[in-house]
C-alpha cells in the first residue's frame, strides 16, 4: 500500500502548495545576481526543507489515515511550507512593502512544531496501547514461541490453548463469552494487484487497528492469512456485537477496505469441548454468509 493509495487528497495538496509557494516568491521578488547568492545558506536551508519532506513522506507511507496522521501531516506540511520559503528567498529579493512572504515564511513553523508534537504524543499513546497489550502476553511468550512474526499476534495454536481453558472456566462459571471470525474482502486480488508488501503493510496495519478497538481482556489472534479471530469473554451477544461493530466501522474507515465478519456466542448449554471444531463451525459460518452476500449481488 503506497502512498498514492491511502492519502491521495494530502499528496496533491502538499504539491500544490508547493508549486504555489514557487509562484509566490515568482510574482512578488525579483531574481537575485549569481553573486548575491549565498550558496552555503541554500546548502544548509535545502538540507533542512528535505530532511521536513522526508518526514513528510515516512508519515503518509508508514500510517493509516485517522486524527493522528492528520496532525503528523499538517504539522509537517506547515514545516515544510515555512522551510520552503526560507530557501526561495535565498534566490529572490522582496520589495520591503511586500510582507506577506514573510509572514508565511516566519508564522508556519512555530504552529507546525506544536501541531507535530501533538500528533507525536498521539502516536506515542496508541503505540503505548499496543506495547501494553503484547507486554500483558509476555510471560507466555518467553516460553513459546506463538507471535505471528508479520502481525505480531497470537498464532492459532496461543488460541485453541486460550479457547481450551474458556470452555473449562465456563462448565464451572457459566457465563458465556464470544468469538468472531473476519477476513478483508478480495485480500487475494489486493496481494496480486498491489504485491506483497502492500498486503503485508495492510495486515499489519489491520492488526495494530484491532487491537486499539478491542478491550484489554480481548484476545485478538491471526488465524491464517488475512483472517482474524477475536475471542471476547464474558460477552453475551449483543455487547460483542456492539464491539465488532464498532471496530468494523474504525477499521473500514482507516484502511479503506472492506472487511466480512462472523461471531456466535458460545454457552454452557451447548457443552462444547473441542476448540477446534468451535472454530471450524466459526469458519462455516462466515462461508455460509459470503456465500449469500454472493447471492444477493447477483440478483
Amino acid at each position: 500500500m503506497g502512498f498514492s493509495s491511502q492519502h491521495p487528497a494530502k499528496l496533491w495538496l502538499t504539491a500544490l502548495l508547493f508549486l504555489l509557494c514557487i509562484l509566490l516568491a515568482a510574482n512578488y521578488g525579483e531574481l537575485k545576481a549569481a553573486a548575491d547568492i549565498d550558496w552555503m545558506d541554500i546548502l544548509g536551508e535545502g538540507s533542512s526543507l528535505a530532511v521536513v519532506i522526508a518526514w513528510l513522506l515516512l508519515v503518509l507511507y508508514s500510517r493509516p489515515a485517522g486524527p493522528v496522521t492528520n496532525g503528523l501531516y499538517v504539522g509537517s506540511l506547515l514545516l515544510v511550507l515555512s522551510y520552503q520559503l526560507n530557501l526561495l528567498d535565498e534566490f529572490f529579493q522582496y520589495p520591503d512593502s511586500h510582507r506577506l512572504l514573510s509572514w508565511l515564511e516566519s508564522i508556519p513553523a512555530p504552529l507546525g512544531m506544536l501541531i507535530l508534537t501533538l500528533g507525536l504524543i498521539g502516536w506515542h499513546k496508541e503505540q503505548r496501547f499496543i506495547n501494553q497489550q503484547l507486554a500483558s502476553r509476555e510471560l507466555h511468550l518467553r516460553h513459546y514461541q506463538l507471535l505471528d512474526p508479520l502481525t505480531k499476534l497470537y498464532k492459532p495454536d496461543y488460541l485453541l490453548a486460550v479457547l481450551r481453558r474458556e470452555l473449562e472456566l465456563q462448565q464451572q462459571h457459566q457465563q458465556p463469552f464470544c468469538l468472531a471470525l473476519l477476513d478483508i474482502s478480495q485480500f487475494a486480488r489486493f496481494n496480486r494487484e498491489q504485491g506483497m508488501a502492500a498486503a503485508d503493510l495492510l495486515l499489519q496495519q489491520l492488526s495494530e487497528l484491532t487491537l486499539v478497538q478491542f478491550r484489554s481482556g480481548d484476545l485478538v489472534c491471526r488465524y491464517s492469512g488475512d483472517k482474524f479471530v477475536i475471542l471476547m469473554p464474558q460477552s453475551n451477544k449483543a455487547l460483542a456485537q456492539s464491539l465488532l461493530q464498532n471496530a468494523i466501522r474504525e477499521l473500514t474507515l482507516h484502511l479503506n477496505t472492506q472487511l466480512h465478519w462472523t461471531i456466535t456466542e458460545v454457552t454452557a448449554a451447548q457443552q462444547l469441548s473441542k476448540p477446534q471444531r468451535l472454530l471450524s463451525q466459526l469458519w462455516q459460518q462466515l462461508q455460509k454468509q459470503k456465500q449469500q452476500q454472493s447471492q444477493w449481488s447477483l440478483v
